[in-house]
């Protein structure tokens, strides 16, 4: 989790993000972005290629890596249950790779789930051994729309053990027949569903009883304030990376 110094870190990352006009909302790459702020680890630039590699962002000090999503709940409380995308995972078109040869959409939900589960679990370990990493989390902001609260909730990725978990359709509420989602339960408990028309994995996670939770006061700047705000600071970065030079005739004019 965050220490105390992160997480005032977090709070003054959320206050300047929304205060820009051109930021609608926190999510995809500004949360990657205030993330890497948070623990204080580079950020690369994302015009030089973003991965499909499943840590966001990775501490190479500690061996640790965080996999990173935002979502938008109507409620925060603890004891809210939400689900949120994990991963694509097409496990019909790879059951071969998978070794499930002879997998179908209409194989029995046991063995369509364990495909589920062994397609995640070769994703995990495969990009912790690629990214370095020893210690995998899912680092999650949870927001309201009125962008005044948010939660932050992490959890620890490890492999699943596909004995723990009991697989069935969904049932459709209209005719009573199956439905499109495979779900996942343990001990009860919905715990993963994947969708074989979009062949996309969801994860249900339960918000824990002591969250990370911030309130901030919402201060937007106009776009006039923002942009002025914005090239004053570069011009106080590039003036100060500029080299010295006698021979100068510019006056200190720095052009943009």
């Amino acid at each position: 989790m965050l220490t105390s110094n992160e997480v005032e870190r977090l709070r003054e990352a959320i206050i300047a993000t929304i205060a820009a006009p051109v930021v609608g909302s926190i999510e995809d790459y500004s949360w990657e972005a205030i993330f890497h702020y948070v623990k204080n680890i580079p950020l690369s630039d994302p015009t030089l290629g973003r991965t499909k590699l499943l840590h966001d962002a990775v501490d190479i000090r500690t061996g640790t890596g965080w996999s990173l999503k935002t979502i938008q709940l109507s409620n925060l409380n603890p004891g809210f249950t939400f689900a949120f995308v994990i991963q694509r995972a097409d496990v019909i078109t790879k059951a071969q790779v998978l070794g499930f040869p002879n997998l179908t959409v209409d194989s029995p939900p046991a063995i369509l789930g364990e495909a589920v589960i062994r397609h995640w679990n070769k994703k995990l370990i495969q990009d912790c051994n690629l990214q370095g990493v020893t210690n995998s989390y899912e680092g999650i902001l949870c927001k309201k729309r009125n962008a005044i609260e948010y939660i932050y909730i992490e959890y620890p990725l490890i492999p699943l053990d596909p004995t723990m978990f009991f697989w069935d359709w969904s049932v459709d509420r209209t005719t009573g027949l199956a439905g499109k989602g495979l779900q996942g339960k343990v001990n009860g408990q919905l715990s993963l569903v994947w969708y074989r028309n979009q062949k996309q994995l969801f994860k249900v996670q339960t918000i824990p009883e002591q969250p990370i939770r911030i309130r901030i006061e919402r201060n937007r700047l106009t776009p006039d304030e923002y942009v002025k705000a914005i090239l004053s600071t570069l011009e106080e970065k590039l003036s100060s990376e500029q080299p010295d030079d006698d021979d100068d005739t510019s006056g200190g004019y720095i052009q943009l």
